[in-house]
């Protein structure tokens, strides 16, 4: 499907995706711009049905971004230890920002940001003995940010691998459904803890994606 969306460079984004491949089992969607307008004849010849998204790529000689995308099923029972932070939880927040992020600084922007996700409820910790360890976000939607919101999270290295981004995932997604939005998730393909924490949060596996 020829696209103009796929001129535009997207919100949250520094370029435009010139092709767009969606692959599920049962079909493969292919989104182009003008960029591959005069190659899509090539492209139809080499894509073809019941291919896999390796499969995809291995015939395209090219660079390609390759992307996870999940949907939201359900929310598991478990008890939780993470709370929605408030504005005046902003000096853990920026410390654990600066933690995440060596070599940054938390400045006029951050406060911005943390300000906003606040409003939203968005932004979801675990603390561990007055430190803020594991932290989601809520990155920008450059289509239906009306109908959907994108969980981010990031724990601090010496705190992982002990459920606190599941648990502050739960609570986001929690927020997100009251705020009358679907959460949703995407994450690299080589990002197989992105991908587990997905699932224990209650996202199940819609499509993988292909971008140039």
């Amino acid at each position: 499907m020829y696209s103009e969306e796929r001129n535009k460079i997207p919100f949250g984004y520094s370029h435009p995706f010139n092709l767009y491949i969606f692959c599920q089992p049962q079909r493969i969607i292919v989104s182009y711009g003008d960029y591959f307008r005069e190659m899509i004849s090539e492209l139809k010849v080499k894509i073809l049905p019941g291919m896999t998204a390796a499969e995809i790529k291995s015939v395209l000689n090219m660079k390609i971004g390759h992307s996870v995308k999940y949907v939201f099923d359900k929310l598991p029972g478990q008890p939780l230890c993470s709370k929605v932070l408030q504005l005046e939880d902003y000096p853990y927040y920026s410390d654990f920002y600066v933690k995440s992020n060596p070599g940054s600084e938390s400045d006029k922007w951050l406060y911005e940001y943390f300000a906003e996700m606040v409003q939203q409820h968005t932004c979801c910790g675990v603390f561990d003995n007055d430190v803020l360890v594991s932290c989601s976000d809520a990155p920008g939607m450059p289509y239906m940010a009306d109908k959907v919101q994108e969980i981010g999270i990031n724990t601090l290295k010496e705190y992982r691998g002990k459920g606190y981004a599941v648990d502050a995932c739960i609570t986001c997604a929690k927020q997100i459904i009251r705020n009358g939005k679907c959460p949703i998730w995407s994450t690299k393909i080589t990002n197989i803890a992105s991908q587990k924490v997905a699932e224990k949060v209650g996202f199940i596996k819609w499509a993988e994606v292909l971008t140039v």
